[in-house]
């Protein structure tokens, strides 16, 4: 069987993919949309970039557009389809000092991980290489939120040429302005690369058909005395210019999703009416659930606390992001604050409040959620573990009247035994390979995502404990395993609920983590928060032995209402 024109043309990126990044220069400074041509400074295509609008470029190369919109404060995603290109956008936004989620994958059957919903998508030149162009506009599409615009900028349907001058044979010619333009590229093996270019009409009402108002089309055309301070420059291109002069290379479209929210801010802070009547079910089960979580934690003497959410110091942790706040950060969880009350002599402690995470959005995940955590003197991970199982027990009754609910097309059966299976057992069942191993090679956190975490939860819920060191930052290690920590997390369907651990008390090893965890942010680019000193202090005067649970409370909101989707239960 022949091979795929997707894998020929992942394989002619590979191989082009050093030539290009060093031939080609495309600044970080502008938003670009093709060789040679004005950025968006002088085309001001672009709506107004906010901090905290969420953006995706597809086919983003480098990720030289998207590291233009991180540093004004947009929350970005990159995919492409050749991992050499994602390595060398990782390094531009390393250099940057900029933070971009890059995911490799192609345009008509895009990766897992992404939201459903951007403020902005936007893509330069790379729907030319997409095999099944409507699968792949069908995805582009569906990525825009109501309200959110796309720009999209593709080669024009008069011209054929390569990127690259990468053979004696390339440049720049006319073409059927109607027909479908292909162009193919040689790459060795028998492979043949292909790219293609569409009629304006043709591709403007794809867009139109779903669900897109095209607000402009654009054809640019190149401006000689200028070209030099292009965003988007090579030698090769500027060899053509000639041509370019007279024919436009690419094409722009500029399109936005039919506004259906009331108006508000760029990252859809606000729902219509009828939106929010649609959540009153789940506005109903959340006060249930609520109620219910006060009335345990009241019964067992537990007291509940409120904590600062504005702080000097977040935690560090190796991969969650804190939301800047001024001089501050907006918390990522209580934890700290709540573990200085137990320093302080408070035995039995919860809080029910909001916490934020930089950069995280999609169907399991807001930037601001709620977040339930609880902490007891003079216990470990098992009483707490024990805590969690009655306490969930108790929610679900209040909420739904019964034990059982109907969560992503499964049963759930809150009333049987719980499963258990600690991680090391996890994944040689699920990963086919030994926990240490995936922690030699760097593929912890894929394996678990990807081939354990899908297993877990089905028809009741799953504890999988006993967690590797090397991710626990703030836990107590299982005596005579200094490898392995006490620490769980509770899945339902796949999806993780809960987290809890025995903290660790220990005031040298404590800042000998947090240590570590710096060196490894600092090695990939990410921002290194300052040490919670307030927090070390009471760790220095002494915290007795002690155990603590953290629940996604919009989770536990999702699972009681049988709605797979965060954003749909939250009151955004």
């Amino acid at each position: 069987m022949g091979k795929s024109k997707d894998s020929a043309n992942v394989r002619y990126w590979e191989s082009i993919s050093a030539k290009y990044s060093r031939e080609t220069r495309i600044s970080t400074e502008d938003f670009h949309y093709g060789p040679l041509l004005p950025g968006d400074s002088e085309l001001k295509l672009l709506p107004e970039i906010v901090p905290g609008m969420t953006c995706l470029e597809l086919g983003c190369g480098g990720a030289q557009n998207s590291i233009f919109l991180a540093k004004q404060g947009a929350i970005c995603t990159g995919v492409d389809i050749s991992s050499r290109q994602l390595s060398w956008a990782e390094s531009l936004c390393k250099r940057e000092g900029v933070q971009v989620k890059l995911l490799e994958g192609d345009m008509a059957s895009l990766p897992s991980g992404l939201a459903h919903g951007y403020d902005l998508v936007h893509s330069c030149h790379a729907l030319s290489f997409a095999e099944d162009v409507e699968s792949a506009l069908s995805q582009v599409c569906s990525f825009v939120r109501p309200g959110g615009w796309l720009v999209l900028s593709t080669s024009h349907p008069l011209t054929r040429g390569e990127w690259l001058d990468l053979d004696g044979e390339a440049g720049i010619w006319i073409g059927d302005y109607y027909g479908v333009g292909s162009e193919e590229r040689s790459i060795g093996g028998g492979d043949v690369a292909e790219s293609r270019s569409y009629g304006v009409g043709w591709l403007s009402e794809q867009l139109i058909s779903r669900g897109m108002q095209v607000c402009r089309v654009l054809e640019p055309r190149v401006d000689a005395c200028r070209c030099d301070s292009s965003p988007y420059w090579s030698r090769g291109w500027k060899e053509h210019l000639p041509e370019l002069e007279r024919i436009p290379y690419t094409v722009i479209y500029v399109a936005r999703r039919p506004e259906n929210v009331l108006a508000g801010s760029a990252t859809s802070d606000a729902a219509s009416t009828a939106s929010l009547r649609s959540m009153r079910k789940s506005m109903e089960i959340r006060a249930k659930l609520m109620a219910a979580t006060r009335e345990f934690f009241d019964g067992l003497g537990f007291m509940e606390i409120v904590s600062p959410v504005r702080l000097p110091a977040p935690a560090l942790e190796d991969y969650i992001d804190a939301e800047p706040s001024g001089s501050h950060w907006l918390r990522t969880s209580p934890e700290l604050h709540m573990k200085r009350l137990l320093a302080a002599g408070y035995e039995r402690i919860y809080q029910l409040g909001p916490c934020f995470r930089y950069g995280e959005l999609g169907r399991r995940h807001l930037p601001e959620f709620q977040m339930l955590e609880w902490y007891r003197l003079g216990g470990g991970w098992r009483d707490v573990q024990a805590d969690a199982v009655e306490l969930i027990r108790s929610c679900i009754q209040a909420a739904r009247g019964t034990m059982s609910v109907e969560f992503r097309g499964e049963t759930i059966d809150f009333g049987a035994e719980w499963d258990q299976i600690t991680v090391d057992e996890a994944f040689e069942k699920y990963a086919g390979i030994s926990l240490d191993q995936a922690i030699e090679q760097g593929e912890f956190e894929e394996r678990l995502c990807e081939s354990v975490e899908p297993n877990l939860g089905h028809g009741k819920p799953t504890f999988l404990t006993e967690y590797p060191l090397a991710c626990s930052g703030l836990s107590q290690e299982i005596p005579g395993r200094p490898d392995r920590v006490e620490r769980w997390e509770v899945y339902v369907a796949g999806l993780e609920l809960g987290n809890a651990c025995t903290e660790l008390v220990d005031v040298a090893e404590q800042r000998r983590r947090f240590q570590a965890t710096a060196e490894l942010r600092g090695r990939e680019g990410r921002q290194v928060y300052p040490v919670d000193e307030a927090f070390m202090a009471a760790l220095e005067e002494g915290i007795p032995r002690a155990a603590g649970v953290a629940i996604g409370f919009d989770r536990l909101v999702m699972i009681a209402t049988g709605i797979d989707d965060i954003r749909q239960i939250a009151f955004q």
